[in-house]
């Protein structure tokens, strides 16, 4: 996971989270490694006292292992209190007072893609297009990822739609059940989102066919966490300390070897 710094930050473009109360977001400019010029980028601020940067990185990385379709690049963006733009907050709830630095958590900004949720109200978008989502391959490997990494989080404003055939995995930040895991313990029973979802939106033999094909998927990735998890491990290097690295990835591996997925789903075995 690339760690980036203020010399890599371009500015600020636009406030995104103006109603109060709101997570703290706004469109920047962003040079990601590799590339020559900015791009613009999504920027978040999670308060200091919360574990949603390595949620995030821990979602991410996940998803890109795991082949869920998000955002380009993702990075944990590191900026000195200077740089940030007002966004009405007491900073000092996000910036460590030793070192003046607000870690943030910065992803492309996707063109032409927008939360499902808003799509979902326009008139012109069908019942028929909402049940595309849910028995498309991304909702049941992304329920899989979730069910793993403990995201209790996944309602439809938290993936993007582009298309009938593309949507992207966004906020990751309730990764072990919550911003708060690392000062209580992870969630053991964090909610599956994505298969509430599946039974509200779908028929009944339609439900039981997702969750059929949902398990399969969950069981073919079953093995393939064991070369997944080392890989998150090191990427929460110098953004958590050792102990809570230990404590999360110990969580995943046992919910990455459960046999409990398919209650989570709503199968009763």
């Amino acid at each position: 996971m690339h760690i980036l710094t203020v010399d890599s930050y371009s500015g600020f473009l636009a406030r995104l989270s103006a109603t109060k109360g709101a997570q703290a977001i706004f469109v920047g400019r962003v040079t990601w490694p590799g590339l020559a010029e900015p791009e613009d980028a999504i920027i978040k601020l999670y308060r200091k006292d919360t574990c949603g940067i390595a949620n995030e990185v821990i979602g991410f990385e996940a998803n890109l292992a795991r082949g869920v379709s998000q955002p380009r690049h993702g990075a944990v963006l590191l900026l000195p209190k200077s740089a940030l733009p007002d966004l009405n907050l007491k900073l000092d709830e996000y910036v460590d007072a030793g070192t003046g630095i607000c870690a943030c958590w910065a992803t492309s900004f996707e063109q032409g893609a927008e939360p499902f949720k808003f799509i979902r109200k326009l008139s012109s978008f069908s019942q028929k297009q909402t049940e595309a989502f849910y028995k498309s391959k991304f909702c049941k490997l992304l329920a899989g990822v979730d069910y793993v990494t403990g995201n209790n989080d996944r309602h439809e404003g938290n993936f993007l739609y582009k298309d009938d055939l593309n949507y992207l995995a966004i906020d990751q930040g309730c990764v072990g059940g919550g911003l708060a895991w690392h000062s209580m313990w992870p969630d053991p029973n964090p909610i599956n989102e994505l298969a509430l979802l599946a039974q509200k939106n779908l028929t009944a033999s339609h439900v039981a066919n997702w969750q059929t094909e949902a398990i399969i998927e969950y069981q073919i990735a079953q093995e393939s966490w064991r070369q997944i998890l080392p890989g998150i491990e090191n990427s929460l290097s110098g953004i958590i300390d050792k102990e809570h690295i230990d404590t999360i990835i110990d969580y995943m591996s046992d919910r990455a070897n459960s046999h409990d997925f398919a209650k989570s789903c709503g199968r009763l075995v």
